[in-house]
C-alpha cells in the first residue's frame, strides 16, 4: 500500500460529470461501498440530488469543475490540494453540455444535414480532448494513490466495428477519439502503476420506470466499477461493458 495511505483508509474516489444522472449513480455507488468522494461538476450548487447524497452518506465533497474549461480546471487544482494528497480512483463520467448548449445544439451536430465543423471541433474538444488532459493534470494525486484507477466513461457508439448505420455523428468521432486518446494514455499511465479502464454502461435507463430492455443505472455505474478494480495491470486500457464482457474497437 501506497505509504500515503494508511491502513484501512476509504478509498479515494473523484467523479467528474456529477451533474448527469450516470454520474450521479457513480458518485452514490462509490458512497455505498465507503469511499471517501469528491463529486466534480459545473454548477454543484444547481444539483440538489448531491446535497442530498452528502446529507445521507457523508464522506462527499462537491466541487465546482468544468474539465472543458482550463480557468475552471486551474481552480479547482488548489482546492483539491487543501482536500486530499492522493486519488485512488479517478472517474471520468459522462461530460456535460457546453455552457452555452442546449439539447437542440447538441442534436445539430448528431445529423449530416445540419451539423457543422464549429460544433463537430467543440463537441470533440470537451468529450475527448478535455479528458485526456484532466488526467495529466490530476496525475500526481494518482501516482500518490493507492493502486490508483482511472475509468473513462464511454459509449457503445464509440466502436468503429459496431458502427453499422448513419447519423451520430459528433457522439460517434468524438467517443472513438476518446478510446483512441484513453488507449494511448494507458501506455503512458503504466509506468507508473496507474490502471486505466475504459468502461461501457451499456443501454441504460435514467429513471426506475425506464424500459424493461434497459440496464438499471445502478447496475450500469456498479458493474463498470467493479470492472476497473478488477482490470489488471497488463490489461490496461480495456474497453469493456458493465458486465466485464470486452466491447469491439
Amino acid at each position: 500500500m501506497n505509504a500515503a495511505m494508511n491502513a484501512g483508509s476509504p478509498r479515494r474516489t473523484l467523479v467528474t460529470g456529477a451533474s448527469r444522472p450516470l454520474g450521479v449513480e457513480l458518485v452514490r455507488q462509490s458512497l455505498i461501498r465507503g469511499d471517501r468522494v469528491y463529486a466534480c461538476c459545473r454548477n454543484p450548487a444547481r444539483v440538489p440530488i448531491l446535497a442530498d447524497l452528502r446529507a445521507e452518506f457523508g464522506g462527499l465533497e462537491l466541487l465546482p469543475l468544468d474539465p472543458a474549461d482550463a480557468s475552471s480546471v486551474a481552480e479547482v487544482v488548489p482546492v483539491l490540494e487543501s482536500l486530499t494528497e492522493s486519488l485512488d480512483l479517478l472517474v471520468i463520467g459522462p461530460a456535460e453540455l457546453g455552457p452555452h448548449d442546449t439539447l437542440e445544439t447538441a442534436e445539430r451536430d448528431e445529423h449530416l444535414q445540419s451539423l457543422t465543423g464549429s460544433g463537430l471541433t467543440e463537441h470533440f474538444r470537451r468529450h475527448a480532448v478535455a479528458p485526456l488532459l484532466l488526467v495529466r493534470t490530476l496525475l500526481p494525486w494518482l501516482v500518490r494513490g493507492d493502486a490508483a484507477r482511472v475509468l473513462v466513461v464511454n459509449s457503445w457508439l464509440a466502436s468503429l466495428t459496431g458502427k453499422s448505420q448513419g447519423g451520430d455523428y459528433a457522439t460517434c468521432a468524438s467517443g472513438a477519439a476518446l478510446n483512441m486518446l484513453a488507449r494511448t494514455l494507458a501506455h503512458d499511465l503504466a509506468g507508473e502503476r496507474v490502471v486505466l479502464c475504459l468502461g461501457n454502461p451499456g443501454n441504460y435507463a435514467t429513471t426506475p420506470d425506464g424500459p424493461a430492455f434497459k440496464v438499471p443505472i445502478e447496475d450500469a455505474a456498479l458493474g463498470m466499477l467493479m470492472q476497473s478494480d478488477r482490470l489488471p495491470l497488463d490489461r490496461t486500457g480495456a474497453f469493456l461493458d458493465w458486465t466485464g464482457a470486452e466491447r469491439a474497437w
